[in-house]
């Protein structure tokens, strides 16, 4: 595979070279990694000339790698759910904190048409007022539709909570309980 380079990240002075999966090279400075994140080599750390491979796309390292240059950081706005929700799983994996924040934020707007995906990456990235305003809308789901979703450990909270029946009903029939998201929260 033929690599290309990023126009945005391409300085002939950086440290080192990550290639994203779908083969656009970054070259970036070591010192900004090790000022703006936790979850890249250290600057002592020396590739000795080979490229680092992320398992993240272009696009998703595009906007990452702009959280850790001193300027004005992207606000995401325009971004459709599944490019925020990379970004997001990434800034958390690599530990991009200008990010972190402004991606929990973001998921925020897109409930509740994903609420079952933001109330996964709430819970396993602790953020508890984020899965506080997701975990509500779910209350309609079975258990079968919300084990699909949700991973084991936050699906034990779910359960435990007595939310989402093994039983079956009918469509037609609606849950009368409320749901308690303090309750929820303090089980994960």
């Amino acid at each position: 595979m033929s690599s290309q380079k990023s126009e945005s990240f391409s300085a002939p002075d950086a440290d080192i070279v990550f290639q994203s999966c779908d083969g656009v090279l970054f070259s970036v400075h070591l010192a900004n990694l090790q000022s703006h994140t936790d979850g890249f080599p250290p600057a002592e750390f020396s590739t000795e000339g080979e490229v680092c491979l992320l398992s993240e796309s272009s696009s998703t390292l595009e906007l990452l790698f702009q959280f850790i240059y001193r300027r004005r950081h992207p606000t995401l706005e325009n971004l459709e759910f599944v490019e925020l929700a990379a970004l997001a799983e990434a800034a958390e994996k690599y530990q991009v904190y200008s990010a972190m924040n402004i991606c929990a934020i973001r998921m925020k707007e897109w409930l509740p048409d994903h609420a079952a995906e933001i109330l996964s990456y709430a819970a396993r990235h602790d953020y508890p007022s984020l899965a506080a305003e997701a975990a509500p809308t779910l209350i309609d789901m079975t258990l079968a539709e919300v084990a699909l979703i949700l991973p084991p450990d936050i699906l034990l909270s779910w359960r435990w909570m007595g939310k989402g029946s093994s039983r079956s009903r009918h469509p037609s029939q609606k849950r009368t309980s409320s749901f308690d998201s303090r309750s929820f929260m303090s089980r994960l």
